[in-house]
């Protein structure tokens, strides 16, 4: 059983006096606005402030006091590098207003630069922290990897025998949330913004009479308000307020902790401390510490007081012990120094310890700005700018994905249980190392795919994506199944005996090579020389139909997709701004016999193939323009009505031919066609396509189907020597030929020039964003896709710093091994150091250097990938495959 809690222990004898500030603007509510928010926490706040610094008219209405829920009792840390690019980003826009703020409005923001030290007791935290090190380099942010005695000269409470070494950032600090917000409101209401306390939200208005469902205005204890945008800044009632509109929000409320000691004088002036390792974080408050944690077991909160204004809950100390313990092991003084007092609170998290921003698919004009997971001080002015220009613009200006609430499906959204456990292990692991192959141990099974029981049987080791389970890669002569997750071992539940699963994850705690490099490096072999087969199935599958289909075709895609029936056709999809929101295949379609594969249709219809990490939004994409445009056109989503088979190599051919009767040939399938063919007496649609740049062949399966089909190949391969292949392989030969990865180096602030994509923008004929396109090829591009290799051998993942004649350039996008290459690669964007157009010319004049774990190695630089530079292997012609390529820069 969970510890569940809905009791409200009021400590009031143990809350500081509170000076609360009166912050409300108006007597009366506004008829009309722009933009209503509704929370008076940092996170409204700093959203109202960056609204009204855009003229927008937008009031924040708070049911209480504004700071009254999560705001007035965080501890405020700020800090500076992360291992997202965008949330340095965010983090750096949040510094830099905490830094501005005062200038602007005369009030102090509370800020305090004190710096921060992050404690290694282990050679892979060092590690880690290396490589934040490392990629902070490229924003200019200082930082420096330290020995044990050089931290405990900074911060001289730390015992340096009981640690290996230190990151120390001397940018980092904290800031008093209330005295925060109190400039934030000022800043904005000098600007026309709105802020009405003691006004719960009772109801939200809604209209669908246009087919679409649009946020009309609310409703409050004083009255209406006629808008068109609500922003959900709700906190840890962000669920209430999303069942105003009968819709989920995957956040759970927690209770979170800290201690505030007596005077430790030694700690006045030093940098707060974060012991990942130990889980703990210590904040300097003058000459005393808040010590707070991440344990294992949290208490979950069912159901959220609605009147838990400037309350706590009582410290559970059974639970605390382990963080007091943590601190007594790095610094002794903590076993003789007493309590002052303890603050337990209710914080949100989010099943992938990310907050939860942008608009909701189903409901128009309906925002959220929640699910901050202890992170809202250090996240609000980032993610508030952000959000104030998606209201405003439609989209924001950095790739927010991973902040954007489509990233969930509805079903995760809806399965409670689902959103909570996975929840949960992420307040567990908060501290935990993020190795670039970590998967979690919650949330597992929740979608699997037609092949799902016959892989594990066969060896493949899972990793999950948006929900979906899918193969990393398989081991030999044993399997290792995902189980239910057991929580840890806490709350009543029996720690899971069966280790198979996690003990394979162990081989991925590295940031250097995996443990099961070898194993991955033999299914890309056998993709590259023989034949391999993926399980696709989680790749989103849609059509495209209606009467205004192809006019809807035309203003998405980029690429002419009025080709013959059956032509696959490789587009982006961009937004108003020249952004890739997507790239996808698309296949014009027949009139079809009636199946799933092959469907009536009146008139012109599409089948359309995305990846399927991001498969809900970019069915949301497309769903949004058409509305936009009043086309009479339907996106159906058949994602789950039908698995997907891939047989890639040079011996595909062969044994797709030895299944079906249907001739696979260079005439009937050329490269980029598709027909329904039968395998084993079942319908497919078989594609001629590759995602790893082979000869290959997709079979598009109904569910009812799949196992018969899956049956019929693997049969047939055992002739061939077929070999398993996952994802992890899928990866390293993509990105081996150079293929985009959406979300890592293709994203929505990348441009299709910038991409070496311009060959699949189409010049006849109007399209979203191609105004942005043409200037670009016009005006040449500030930043360029490149692709490089290294000859030390050194494990890349992404975020490692591109150095250019001794200046940083750029960072990589994304790493790892190419097999046929035999050496590391990796894709980054090239900026010109003085902002000028990047040419030719001077991607290939300098020299390079890739900086991985704070040591540089050479690297060489290709304008593409060097792998088949001539696509010989996808038309089929093997002949020279192992003739040795030169020039490999042009």
């Amino acid at each position: 059983m969970l510890r569940i809690t809905g009791r409200r222990i009021l400590k009031t004898k143990k809350i500081p006096k509170l000076q609360i500030h009166k912050y409300t603007t108006e007597n009366q509510l506004p008829n009309q606005a722009d933009v209503v928010v509704i929370g008076g926490g940092v996170a409204g706040c700093s959203l109202l402030y960056h609204l009204s610094k855009r003229g927008i008219k937008a009031v924040l209405l708070e049911k209480a006091k504004i700071t009254s829920g999560t705001t007035w009792h965080t501890s405020a840390l700020c800090w500076r590098l992360r291992p997202s690019d965008v949330d340095i980003k965010l983090l750096e826009s949040t510094r830099k207003l905490l830094i501005d703020l005062e200038k602007e409005t005369g009030l102090n923001t509370g800020w305090i630069n004190n710096g921060g030290l992050f404690i290694a007791k282990t050679e892979e935290r060092i590690q880690e922290y290396k490589r934040l090190h490392t990629f902070g380099h490229f924003f200019n942010i200082e930082s420096h990897i330290i020995s044990s005695n050089e931290a405990s000269k900074l911060s001289p409470m730390l015992d340096p025998n009981k640690f290996k070494g230190a990151l120390y950032s001397p940018g980092d600090g904290f800031t008093d949330p209330s005295m925060y917000c109190a400039a934030l409101i000022k800043g904005a209401t000098t600007n026309g913004g709105q802020v009405i306390e003691n006004c719960p939200v009772n109801n939200i208005l809604t209209d669908s009479t246009s087919g679409v469902r649009k946020i009309t205005g609310v409703e409050t204890s004083k009255g209406n308000i006629k808008t068109s945008c609500v922003v959900n800044a709700g906190g840890v009632w962000a669920k209430n307020i999303a069942d105003l509109v009968g819709l989920d929000v995957p956040i759970v409320p927690m209770k979170h902790s800290y201690i505030v000691t007596e005077s430790i004088p030694e700690v006045k002036n030093t940098p707060n401390i974060r012991d990942h390792d130990g889980s703990i974080y210590l904040r300097i408050q003058g000459d005393s510490v808040n010590l707070g944690g991440y344990e294992n077991n949290p208490e979950i909160i069912k159901d959220m007081p609605s009147d838990f204004q400037f309350s706590l809950f009582e410290l559970d100390k059974s639970l605390f012990e382990v963080h007091l313990k943590s601190a007594m092991d790095i610094a002794p003084v903590f076993g003789n120094i007493g309590i002052k007092s303890d603050v337990c609170g209710a914080e949100a998290f989010t099943p992938d310890h990310k907050p939860i921003l942008g608009e909701d698919p189903r409901l128009a004009g309906y925002f959220y700005s929640c699910g901050y997971n202890s992170l809202g001080i250090n996240l609000s002015g980032g993610c508030a700018e952000q959000l104030a220009i998606w209201i405003a613009k439609g989209r924001p200006e950095e790739p927010m994905f991973t902040y954007d609430i489509r990233r969930f499906t509805p079903n995760q959204r809806s399965d409670r249980a689902w959103v909570t456990e996975t929840s949960q292990e992420c307040y567990a692991k908060n501290y935990s190392i993020v190795f670039p192959h970590d998967q979690p141990l919650a949330g597992r099974n929740h979608k699997i795919g037609p092949f799902h029981e016959a892989l594990v049987a066969s060896g493949a080791v899972m990793e999950q994506a948006q929900g979906w389970e899918r193969p990393g890669y398989f081991v030999k002569d044993r399997t290792a199944p995902v189980r239910g997750y057991d929580w840890y071992g806490y709350y009543d539940h029996v720690d899971n005996p069966d280790k198979r699963y996690e003990q394979e994850l162990e081989g991925e705690y590295t940031f250097g090579f995996s443990k099961h490099h070898d194993l991955i490096g033999e299914e890309a072999n056998a993709a590259r020389n023989n034949v391999a087969l993926f399980d696709l199935s989680y790749f989103t599958k849609m059509y495209l139909t209606g009467p205004d289909a192809e006019k809807a075709a035309d203003w998405i895609f980029t690429a002419d997709t009025d080709k013959e029936p059956g032509r696959v056709v490789y587009t982006c999809s961009l937004n108003s701004k020249g952004g890739v929101e997507a790239d996808v295949t698309v296949t014009a379609l027949e009139e079809g016999v009636g199946t799933l594969v092959g469907p009536i249709l009146k008139g012109k219809g599409y089948y359309i193939v995305a990846g399927g990490a991001s498969g809900y939004q970019t069915v949301s994409h497309f769903k949004k323009e058409i509305t936009k445009k009043n086309f009479k056109a339907l996106i159906s989503d058949i994602t789950d009505k039908l698995g997907v088979l891939s047989i890639q190599g040079p011996k595909s051919r062969e044994l797709l031919q030895s299944i079906t009767e249907t001739p696979i040939t260079d005439e009937k399938f050329p490269p980029g066609m598709s027909h329904i063919i039968q395998v084993n007496g079942h319908v497919c649609r078989a594609m001629r396509v590759s995602f790893i740049g082979e000869l290959g062949y997709e079979l598009h399966i109904p569910v009812a189907s799949c196992v018969a089909v899956f049956n019929k190949v693997v049969d047939a391969g055992r002739g061939f020597d077929l070999k398993h292949a996952g994802f992890r392989a899928l990866y390293s030969l993509s990105l081996e030929k150079g293929y985009h990865l959406w979300n890592h180096d293709l994203r929505i602030d990348d441009n299709p020039v910038e991409a070496n994509l311009q060959g699949i923008c189409r010049k006849d004929g109007q399209y979203l964003g191609k105004q942005h396109v043409q200037k670009m090829k016009e005006d040449g591009v500030k930043k360029r896709r490149v692709f490089f290799t290294l000859e030390d051998q050194v494990a890349l993942y992404g975020l490692e710093t591109i150095w250019r004649d001794d200046t940083i350039v750029g960072y990589l996008r994304r790493g790892d091994y190419g097999y046929n290459l035999d050496c590391s690669i990796g894709i980054g964007y090239i900026e010109h150091p003085k902002g000028q157009v990047v040419t030719d010319e001077f991607l290939k004049s300098g020299n390079y250097q890739i900086e991985v774990l704070d040591k540089r190695y050479p690297a060489t630089v290709f304008l593409k990938s060097p792998f088949d530079p001539k696509s010989q292997r996808l038309l089929g012609q093997y002949d020279q495959q192992f003739e040795e390529q030169s020039h490999f820069e042009d």
